[in-house]
């Protein structure tokens, strides 16, 4: 399937735009922040302009957003649970023996390719 001139135009404009803005790694950390401080005007701009141009920011900005809002509607029991990570007991047996049997494999792997 051939682009469109304007789906070539457009992808092009995205590449110009990319390479002189911050990697997504970095506007992944604006991303969190813009959750938990308003960002300046400068952030703010950088932040749309690659979100124009990079999808996976833009989801990644939808599903943050997304966490954000169900985590405020969270009553605070939830909300402590979900923060202290507790494993039930099942699961946790269940992690002990997977490492256990990994164990072996673990110390054969050191000894002889360490």
């Amino acid at each position: 399937m051939e682009m469109t001139t304007r789906q070539k135009l457009r992808r092009e404009f995205n590449r110009f735009l990319l390479r002189r803005l911050p990697p997504c790694k970095e506007i992944a950390m604006l991303i969190s922040q813009s959750l938990d401080r308003r960002l300046g005007l400068r952030e703010r701009l950088v932040l749309r302009l690659h979100l124009v141009a990079c999808r996976p920011c833009e989801r990644y900005l939808q599903q943050s957003e997304f966490l954000s809002s169900a985590i405020d509607v969270m009553n605070d029991d939830e909300k402590e649970a979900l923060y202290e990570g507790a494993l039930s007991a099942s699961a946790r047996e269940r992690i002990k023996s997977a490492l256990r049997s990994a164990a072996p494999l673990a110390a054969f792997t050191c000894l002889f390719l360490g």
